[in-house]
């Protein structure tokens, strides 16, 4: 039998968090929801997610400056992947410096946002094998 990964990718933001979901076979990174709360209930709100949508690995929009460095907002999302560790699923950053908010115009959600991330992820690692 033919198991199938499902990956969430996730825009964090303080306020909302945006989620997409993507399967192996398909590739297709789709916008799932946004979630409100941000820092406060995100990770638990997460980690419901992972379990209702059976998801196997969890991609993270990083935000690095122009020059590849992390600021103080990637030091908020390392604390945020922390947290999202204990789900037990395999947590990955995903450079979103021109993947997200560059990418989606204003009018966009999260949750599309997300979608991007994580398609940057899954393009990186079909080329890559």
């Amino acid at each position: 039998m033919f198991y199938m990964k499902i990956y969430l990718g996730i825009d964090y933001g303080k306020s909302k968090i945006g989620l997409a979901k993507a399967d192996e076979e398909t590739r297709i990174a789709t916008p799932l929801r946004v979630l409100r709360g941000g820092r406060v209930s995100g990770p638990e709100e997460v980690k419901k997610v992972v379990q209702e949508e059976e998801v196997d690995e969890i991609v993270v929009g990083y935000p690095l400056s122009l020059s590849g460095e992390a600021g103080a907002q990637a030091k908020e999302v390392d604390e945020f992947i922390k947290e999202l560790e204990s789900s037990g699923k395999p947590v990955h950053r995903q450079d979103e410096r021109f993947s997200s908010r560059d990418a989606v115009s204003e009018n966009e959600d999260d949750a599309s946002a997300a979608a991007l991330i994580l398609k940057t992820y899954i393009d990186s690692i079909t080329t890559s094998s």
